[in-house]
């Protein structure tokens, strides 16, 4: 699967005295297996561009169990702050390809914070090498909570939420949005 990450825009400012310089974190998670791999600094502030290419292997045996995240950071003198994230499960980016899958597709998705709070949104594009059909047993979770758009503007899926997860650090099952990586809030 290569994905590149193109770029973000209206991010939220969470360096109050200086320019933000902002890097992404993408991550594959599928069970207790994470791939990480992460993008170059950039100094867009509030609208940082990447064009960061990132090539990840996946089975087609655990496309379903998989989840793609990634992390907004911005790097700072003491200490780097998470800006937002983004969580999706790899079956809505096969499922919601206009065409097919190892065409390269461009989507937006909210940035949100660890509250779920809107922080922005992401552009990246998504393209699977070989030819991946979903699983036709109605296995495939639903899509996730955050917004998507094709780049002609139309909605990629519906607003339905993540199937429960039996917790947030080992990731047995799918990651709910604002789990994953932090404890729920309050």
């Amino acid at each position: 699967m290569d994905i590149n990450v193109i770029s973000a825009s209206g991010l939220k400012n969470v360096n109050f005295f200086m320019r933000m310089g902002v890097y992404v974190v993408v991550s594959l998670i599928n069970g207790n297996t994470t791939d990480k791999q992460k993008t170059h600094v950039s100094n867009g502030h509030r609208n940082p561009r990447w064009n960061h290419m990132i090539h990840f292997s996946v089975q087609e045996s655990t496309i379903r169990n998989t989840t793609l995240i990634f992390a907004l950071h911005s790097k700072r003198v003491l200490g780097n702050r998470i800006i937002g994230e983004v969580s999706i499960p790899l079956t809505e980016l096969l499922e919601n390809v206009p065409g097919s899958e190892t065409e390269e597709h461009i989507v937006e998705y909210q940035v949100r914070s660890i509250r779920g709070k809107a922080r922005g949104t992401l552009t990246f594009s998504h393209k699977f090498k070989e030819k991946i059909t979903p699983d036709n047993n109605n296995n495939s979770y639903p899509a996730a909570n955050v917004y998507a758009m094709q780049q002609q503007g139309v909605p990629c899926y519906s607003h339905a939420p993540y199937p429960p997860t039996q917790g947030y650090n080992g990731y047995p099952g799918q990651p709910q949005y604002g789990t994953g990586w932090y404890p729920q809030p309050k």
